[in-house]
């Protein structure tokens, strides 16, 4: 086997054109392969990272007449399933979009996620600092966020006193109520802040969003 290696190293120093090429193709082949694993693996086989990961799921619109499999669900959706469907402790929505974040001088465009006060509670997840939205807290005069440790400790220097401190979205200053834990994370969101859902968007035409629901069993 060593004198099969030694000759195979000198014919691959006499083609260093095709040496290369070979290299080259197996090096990407397995950097694809590594890819695809890491998403089935973080999207197929490990669990979610909440308590009781298997009671979640999610709700949608499905229109197969139209071919439309997937379409969503609106905030008036929510409103009608919350409560009424026997099979689930919770239903909750989110919705992500990209908003401008941070003071004048220094705003930028971030993603953040709209949700019902329920949303926390359904993923079996609470406050490290502060506490969820109400439901009074989904009035647009109420003006509340909660934010992620990442951006608490980037934004306000891990400040132990944040709560009731301002911080601006879209201009308008909302309130601190509530400080993530250090390891939550949702799904591959890279939103570092949440706000209540707007009940006005009922009236103003459907918004696409997604319900999150925790089964009884």
């Amino acid at each position: 086997m060593i004198a099969d290696l030694k000759f195979a190293l000198r014919q691959l120093g006499k083609s260093p054109a095709f040496t290369i090429t070979a290299v080259a193709t197996v090096a990407i082949c397995l950097g694809a392969n590594l890819a695809i694993f890491a998403v089935i693996n973080s999207i197929l086989l490990r669990p979610l990272p909440f308590p009781q990961s298997d009671r979640l799921v999610t709700i949608f619109n499905t229109y197969p007449k139209a071919g439309v499999e997937n379409d969503g669900s609106s905030i008036t959706n929510y409103y009608e399933r919350r409560g009424n469907i026997p099979a689930f402790s919770s239903l909750s929505m989110y919705m992500e979009r990209a908003e401008t974040v941070g003071d004048p001088g220094s705003m930028q465009q971030e993603e953040i996620v709209r949700i019902s006060p329920e949303f926390f509670t359904t993923l079996g997840v609470s406050p490290a600092i502060g506490r969820n939205f109400t439901d009074e807290e989904t009035d647009p005069q109420k003006n509340v966020i909660i934010l992620t440790d990442a951006f608490w400790r980037q934004n306000f220097n891990s400040d132990p006193n944040v709560l009731g401190r301002d911080t601006r979205i879209n201009g308008i200053p909302r309130k601190i109520v509530g400080v993530l834990p250090p390891a939550f994370r949702f799904l591959s969101s890279e939103a570092r802040v949440f706000l209540p859902i707007n009940p006005v968007w009922k009236s103003v035409g459907r918004k696409r969003a997604t319900l999150a629901a925790a089964s009884r069993t």
